[in-house]
C-alpha cells in the first residue's frame, strides 16, 4: 500500500512554535514597559516651569556636544537682618523673606512670604540634572536584563512544554500513519499527565478499535454473502450437471427444482439491496395510509398453509390500527417475523396488532425454546443464526430480523425482542409511528 503523505511534513516544530510565542510575550512586554516608561518621564518633563525646561534642555545639548557641563549652583539662601537662622534649611528662605533671586537658567525668580518660586522642585537643583538622565538609563538597563533572563527562561520552559506536550501527539501521530498504511491493530499510549492529551489518544484508541471492528463485520459479511450464495448456486449446478448427464430426466420436478434455488438466490439479492440501501439512507418509502390490523390479517391468511404444513397454529388478535406508511415494506417486516417465527415454533404462532397513543404495535410470539438473554439483540445482526449448524430449515438466510430492523427505524420506529412471551417463547416487537403522528 502506497504510504500517505501527511500535509504537515515540513511544518514548524512545536518546540520553535512555543519558543517563537514566549519571546513574542517578552519583547511586547519589554518594549511596552520601555515606551510608556518614557511617556511618564516626558509628562512629568511637561509640567516643569518653562526655565526649568529650558535649563534641562540647554546642559542636555551640552552634553551632546560634549562640553563640560559644570554642576548647578544651589538656589541663593535670602535671610533678613545681619544674623542667620541657624535652624533654616539652606535650600529655603525664611518665612518672612520676600525678594528675587536668579535661576540658574539666568531668569529671575520671586519669593514671596519665604515661598519657593512656582513650579520648583528641590530635587531637579540639589546635583546635576545628568543624575536624574541616569537613574532613567539605569531603569532602561535594568528592564533590558530583566527581559533577557525571561527570554533566556522562556526558551526554556518552551523546550520542556513542547517535550511534555509534542511527545504524547506524535504518538499519537505515529499510530494514526500506521493506521492509514492499513495496520488497523495500531494504538496510542495513554499519557498520565494533561486529561486532553489523555482523552485525545483515548479517542483515537476508540476509533481505531471501532474500524477495526467494522473491517471484522465487512469481512465477515463478504464470507457470509458467498456462503449464501454459493449454497443455491451448487445445487443448481449439480442439478444441471445431473440433468446434461442423464442422472434425472428433464421434467416438470426437477424444473420446479431449479425454480427454487432461483427464487432464494432473487429473494438473497433482494434482501442485500434493502440492507444496503438502508444502511446508506437511501431507501425509497411510497408512504400512504394503511390499516396495520387488516394488513397483518392478510400475511396471516397467505402464510396459513405454511403454517399447517409444519402442524403450527397460527392466529390473529387485532384492532383497528390506521397509520401512514409504505405498505410493501411493512408488508414485508410482517412477513419476516410470522416467517421466523413459524421456523421455531413447537406448535402455536400469535400475531396481535394494537394501537396504543402515538405508536401502532406489532407482536409477533411463539412457543419455541426462547432466545438466550445474551444473544437478544445479535439476532437483528444480518447473517447471524443461533444454532450451529446454520441450517436454512430452522435459521433462514440470517437477512429477515436485520431487515426489519432497518425498515422500522426507516419508517421513523423501533423493532425489539420483547422480555418475555406468555407462550413460553420469542416475543418480537415492531413499533411505528400511528397515523397523525
Amino acid at each position: 500500500m502506497k504510504r500517505p503523505v501527511w500535509p504537515w511534513r515540513g511544518g514548524r516544530p512545536l518546540a520553535l512554535t512555543l519558543l517563537l510565542a514566549m519571546l513574542l510575550v517578552v519583547g511586547v512586554s519589554v518594549g511596552s514597559t520601555f515606551y510608556f516608561s518614557n511617556l511618564a518621564v516626558q509628562r512629568q518633563f511637561q509640567r516643569l516651569p518653562e526655565e526649568v525646561r529650558a535649563a534641562l534642555r540647554e546642559r542636555q545639548e551640552a552634553a551632546l556636544r560634549g562640553e563640560t557641563v559644570a554642576p548647578t549652583p544651589p538656589l541663593p539662601v535670602i535671610r533678613t537682618g545681619s544674623a542667620a537662622d541657624p535652624f533654616l534649611d539652606p535650600w529655603q528662605s525664611s518665612p518672612d523673606v520676600g525678594g528675587t533671586v536668579t535661576l540658574p537658567a539666568g531668569t529671575q525668580a520671586t519669593v514671596e512670604g519665604g515661598r519657593r518660586p512656582r513650579g520648583w522642585r528641590d530635587d531637579l537643583f540639589r546635583g546635576p540634572p545628568n543624575q536624574t538622565q541616569d537613574f532613567l538609563k539605569e531603569v532602561q538597563r535594568s528592564l533590558l536584563q530583566v527581559g533577557l533572563v525571561a527570554a533566556v527562561a522562556s526558551a526554556l520552559l518552551a523546550f520542556l512544554i513542547s517535550r511534555r506536550v509534542a511527545r504524547p501527539v506524535s504518538a499519537v501521530s505515529r499510530a494514526a500513519a500506521r493506521l492509514a498504511s492499513g495496520d488497523l491493530s495500531a494504538r496510542a499510549p495513554t499519557p498520565g499527565g494533561e486529561r486532553e492529551l489523555a482523552a485525545l489518544a483515548q479517542s483515537f484508541n476508540e476509533m481505531a478499535e471501532n474500524l477495526q471492528t467494522l473491517e471484522q463485520e465487512r469481512q465477515q459479511a463478504v464470507a457470509d454473502i458467498a456462503h449464501e450464495l454459493r449454497t443455491p448456486i451448487a445445487v443448481m449446478q449439480a442439478r444441471l450437471d445431473a440433468l446434461e448427464d442423464g442422472v434425472y430426466p428433464l421434467n416438470t420436478e426437477q424444473i420446479a427444482l431449479l425454480s427454487t434455488q432461483t427464487q432464494h438466490l432473487t429473494r438473497l439479492v433482494g434482501d442485500l439491496r434493502t440492507l444496503t440501501l438502508a444502511d446508506a439512507g437511501r431507501l425509497t418509502l411510497e408512504v400512504r395510509g394503511l390499516d396495520l390490523a387488516a394488513l397483518g390479517a392478510e400475511v396471516v391468511r397467505d402464510l396459513q398453509d405454511r403454517a399447517g404444513a409444519r402442524g403450527v397454529a397460527l392466529t390473529l388478535q387485532a384492532a383497528p390500527a390506521p397509520m401512514q406508511a409504505d405498505p410493501v415494506r411493512v408488508r414485508q417486516m410482517t412477513t419476516n417475523l410470522i416467517d421466523n417465527a413459524l421456523r421455531h415454533a413447537a406448535s402455536r404462532v400469535n400475531v396481535e396488532v394494537e394501537s396504543r397513543g402515538a405508536e401502532v404495535l406489532l407482536h409477533v410470539e411463539d412457543d419455541g425454546p426462547g432466545i438466550p438473554e445474551g444473544s437478544r439483540e445479535a439476532v437483528f445482526t444480518r447473517f447471524t443464526r443461533l444454532d450451529s449448524s446454520r441450517a436454512r430449515d430452522t435459521g433462514g438466510s440470517g437477512l429477515g430480523l436485520a431487515i426489519v430492523r432497518a425498515l422500522a427505524q426507516a419508517h421513523g420506529g423501533r423493532a425489539g425482542l420483547g422480555a418475555s412471551a406468555r407462550l413460553g417463547g420469542a416475543r418480537f416487537t415492531v413499533a411505528l409511528p400511528a397515523q397523525g403522528s
